[in-house]
């Protein structure tokens, strides 16, 4: 089992990638506070605006919702609490003051669509896009208000310095959940000194139509061959049958069977995790929303491609074993047998608690069971990671920057903190 978690908190503590929108549902989800809302109609993207059906989503919220047909008015009460969206000038009210001059109102298929993000004034909540994802995140602005009980994590932040330059180095966890925010002081200073936001790739965006024509070679077999001919049959029939339990078949199913093993590994192995952290409230997505609204530069230590060649460039043995790993784990899921906490769980407390040693121990298993998979997701990568911090420090066009990694990276013997330390300089952790 120890195996299987190390796997599992290896891909969350080092990777801010997210797969292609192309090998996703084509649907749009909304999660509001940490729960994902069930619309009677589906959201939808047009224009670059997520639109949602105006009474499934306020009902979703806990409105009350009614229409005044004479008045051309939709009514939404929330505990005695009116906003009128006024359907012949497009005006939203509360008790008479104009809180929306002009709302993009769409009507289709007899119902009111809106954009959500037009909507806040009503709600009184942050709205996040997560287009890899496809998602929207809505934080109530209340549940950003700092409570009286509520302990910032301690998360993992370090700093290093030459001459006038200044990198700040924050150790990521990619998922999160609302309890972590605000984060600690110390790290909202060092981004507020910050000239320019660096994360392992921007997760912000969509890979270009360049970057998917590559991408997109990686993720499905060019040969001819498919899934089949690269796994044991007592393997294959394990992954067909989860396919088909999730609702796969038909000309879904058939495409799934030209994926290649690492790209259906990476799909299972977000099945194979019962916590309901978000992507969305990760700590990459967190700052590099902090640096668009407050028009920060960002940069990238790395890329899309990088990450996805290294993990097809796994030989086809390790593929196929961490495969398994991931369906055994899934099963043991699926069967309701009582596990220990899920490695997400036990990751966010780790970060919350900036336990170094618990990352050390985690890095000192991954390099125990498998040097190939240890080196390709942190060795090799954390060289590239330290040349290019210290070709900031050395030679940026910025005077202090703000760099994100998976806190993985900033572990073990192997860590960026490490070669940094070797190169002579000195790392002081914040």
């Amino acid at each position: 089992m120890k195996k299987w978690l190390t796997s599992f908190m290896a891909l969350l503590l080092v990777f801010a990638f997210a797969l292609p929108t192309q090998a996703q549902s084509s649907g749009v989800s909304v999660v509001y506070n940490g729960e994902k809302l069930a619309f009677s109609e589906p959201a939808f993207v047009e224009k670059g605006k997520t639109y949602v059906p105006i009474r499934s989503f306020f009902e979703e919220l806990e409105y009350e919702v009614s229409y005044k047909g004479a008045q051309k008015e939709i009514i939404l009460d929330w505990a005695n609490y009116e906003s009128i969206i006024h359907l012949d000038t497009m005006k939203v009210t509360e008790y008479d003051e104009v809180i929306i001059e002009n709302l993009d109102l769409v009507y289709r298929n007899h119902t009111y669509y809106a954009p959500i993000r037009e909507l806040e004034p009503v709600t009184i909540t942050t709205t996040k896009w997560d287009s890899a994802a496809k998602t929207v995140y809505i934080i109530d602005d209340y549940t950003s208000v700092v409570e009286e009980d509520h302990v910032a994590p301690e998360g993992f932040l370090w700093k290093v310095a030459k001459g006038d330059k200044t990198a700040y180095m924050l150790g990521s966890i990619h998922v999160g959940d609302v309890s972590m925010y605000p984060l600690r002081d110390a790290i909202y200073e060092a981004y507020d000194e910050s000239d320019i936001v660096v994360t392992e790739v921007d997760i912000s965006r969509e890979p270009s139509e360049d970057e998917m024509v590559e991408i997109e070679k990686l993720l499905y077999y060019q040969d001819g061959t498919t899934l089949k001919d690269h796994l044991t049959p007592e393997l294959y029939n394990s992954v067909i049958s989860i396919a088909k339990e999730i609702g796969m078949d038909g000309e879904d199913l058939k495409e799934f069977e030209t994926y290649q093993v690492w790209f259906v590994n990476m799909l299972f192995a977000s099945l194979a995790d019962a916590s309901e952290a978000s992507a969305g409230l990760g700590v990459d997505l967190h700052f590099l929303l902090l640096a668009d609204e407050d028009e920060l530069p960002t940069g990238e230590l790395e890329s899309f491609m990088l990450q996805y060649n290294m993990l097809s460039g796994f030989s086809s043995e390790l593929q196929e074993q961490l495969l398994q790993e991931t369906i055994t784990y899934y099963e043991y899921l699926s069967s309701g047998m009582e596990l220990p906490a899920t490695s997400t769980d036990y990751l966010l407390e780790i970060w919350a608690d900036g336990n170094l040693e618990a990352l050390d121990e985690i890095a000192n298993e991954m390099k125990s069971s498998n040097l190939e998979y240890y080196d390709g997701l942190l060795t090799i990568r954390n060289v590239g990671m330290t040349d290019k911090i210290e070709q900031y420090l050395n030679e940026g066009s910025y005077n202090t920057y703000f760099v994100i990694a998976g806190a993985l990276h900033f572990a073990g013997e192997d860590s960026i903190i490490k070669m940094l330390e070797e190169r002579g300089y000195t790392v002081e952790r914040l």
